[in-house]
């Protein structure tokens, strides 16, 4: 389970991979494998509105941010990642007090839900195009190119010739 959830810098891929483990915790609560995370929430409301409010109102805003990242193609800010992994702690908490997970599944996720770093620094990196160079050429004298067609034979030449003596 902890190469389930590892941060890895990508806040858009670390962002799904969280509301992932919160389907997974829904779906052990009875959800409906099949439905969107709104509806799997619903199906489970009145549980988690008993055992605790304040975690079902934070699910609620996940999903509302998850269906704007998703859809609307917004990006994620950095205290979502923060406040979800703690919705999740929380939500794997609680269904671990219900028997729902053992202890030593539950240890690992939350091990790995609060062991994740930072997102790598930001380094700006300047790319120098290469000095402009004109192709090699030869020293010499190019010789004199003639035609290998005649003027006569060349299709403007006709065409003028054509439009000439039409006037």
């Amino acid at each position: 389970m902890a190469a389930y959830w590892q941060r890895t810098g990508d806040p858009l891929g670390d962002f799904v991979r969280l509301t992932f483990l919160v389907e997974e915790a829904l779906e052990r609560l009875g959800a409906d494998r099949d439905g969107t995370l709104g509806e799997k929430l619903k199906a489970v409301e009145t549980f988690l509105a008993a055992q605790d409010s304040g975690l079902l109102r934070g699910l609620w805003e996940l999903v509302r941010i998850r269906n704007q990242v998703i859809h609307a193609r917004t990006p994620v800010p950095e205290e979502v990642l923060n406040q979800g992994s703690w919705l999740v702690s929380r939500l794997l908490l609680l269904l671990e007090k219900q028997g729902y997970y053992d202890s030593a599944e539950l240890s690992e996720i939350l091990g790995a839900l609060k062991s994740f770093p930072p997102p790598p620094p930001f380094h700006q990196v300047v790319i120098e195009p290469a000095e402009a160079q004109a192709p090699p050429h030869p020293e010499a004298k190019r010789p004199l190119e003639i035609p290998r067609r005649g003027f006569a034979l060349r299709p403007l030449l006709r065409v003028v010739r054509e439009a000439w003596w039409r006037r």
